[in-house]
């Protein structure tokens, strides 16, 4: 029930299932050595940067099996007397790779040269993050570049990655299961098979959860909280397999009541066709599993002390362990 809330407010701002297709999902991963030379702030400014490459070119920016790597090589500094004060200038390629951040296989790479000055070193870094051109065709074509390599990875290892997720389910690791799931890509072969497998995981999800609410309106019952038990019944997903049971429960307590939120049920049943309810559904079983990951990224960022350490295991690795 707790995360049922959260999901309501995630489901106000879900966009339409048509125009959820996308190519492919991308982090932003910055090496330690671009990390320690640009300081923070200038960090912060590349890796921004870089997403809006990822996202102006049809991608999502988020955590999955391949990452946009940025990094700045200095490969020429000298100083400049323009007469009223001296201006530090300073060469460097700029380098971005798409990378499997699960085996860290570089797939393509594309190098610009950049030149940018400044009153100092910091100063003449942060000008040459800002010259960079997230516009730039050669960014573009590195990416489309990209498409066909990584289309072939998840053909080869679309197989493994269903068992691995198959093997979550069965162990009843929903909340694993289901932000594995949202690790690929909605244009898959797979697609059919992982967008009704995201909906019999969410199913099984709400069917827990009307299990949990309807144990808990019991106990509050039999505290005499009876208008805390009907409150708790009336928060549970109606899209739920086994929510007669909520109705169930609420008529032995109301019996008036339950059989208006029935009523209600009913109607609205009748109002949508199979179809409907099924994309509605998997629209739900998507922003959990967005949830999820998002979760389980936070969980990993938090147990290491640098978010860009190359130490650190990637959701990819602590879920598939390719």
């Amino acid at each position: 029930m707790r995360w049922l809330c959260k999901l309501a407010l995630a489901m106000m701002l879900i966009t339409p299932i048509g125009a959820m297709a996308q190519s492919v999902d991308m982090s932003v991963e910055i090496d330690d050595k671009t990390a320690e030379l640009l300081g923070e702030n200038a960090t912060l400014a590349l890796k921004n940067k870089v997403s809006k490459i990822i996202t102006r070119n049809g991608m999502t920016d988020s955590e999955g099996f391949f990452a946009l790597v940025p990094s700045i090589v200095v490969t020429d500094e000298g100083v400049v007397d323009t007469g009223m004060m001296k201006m530090k200038v300073v060469s460097a390629d700029f380098t971005l790779a798409v990378k499997n951040i699960v085996d860290n296989t570089t797939f393509n790479s594309q190098i610009v040269p950049l030149r940018a000055n400044g009153k100092d070193l910091a100063s003449a870094l942060r000008a040459m993050v800002n010259m960079i051109n997230v516009n730039d065709v050669r960014y573009a074509k590195l990416l489309k570049d990209s498409q066909e390599i990584i289309n072939n990875f998840y053909a080869k290892q679309m197989p493994l990655l269903m068992s691995k997720i198959e093997a979550m389910v069965a162990q009843e690791k929903y909340e694993e299961a289901m932000a594995a799931l949202s690790m690929i890509p909605n244009n898959v072969e797979a697609a059919a098979k992982i967008s009704q497998l995201k909906i019999d995981i969410y199913n099984k999800t709400l069917e827990n959860e009307v299990v949990r609410a309807v144990a808990d309106a019991e106990l509050l019952v039999r505290q005499g909280k009876i208008n805390e038990a009907l409150d708790l019944c009336r928060t549970v997903n109606k899209l739920s397999p086994n929510y007669h049971e909520v109705t169930a429960f609420m008529k032995r307590l109301d019996d008036q009541a339950a059989q208006a939120e029935a009523a209600a049920l009913e109607a609205e049943a009748r109002k949508q066709d199979a179809e409907k309810v099924k994309e509605k559904t998997l629209s739900e079983a998507d922003v959990k599993g967005e949830q999820f990951k998002q979760e389980m990224v936070e969980k990993l960022n938090a147990k290491s002390p640098s978010a860009n350490s190359g130490k650190k295991k990637s959701i990819g690795q602590i879920l598939f362990g390719l």
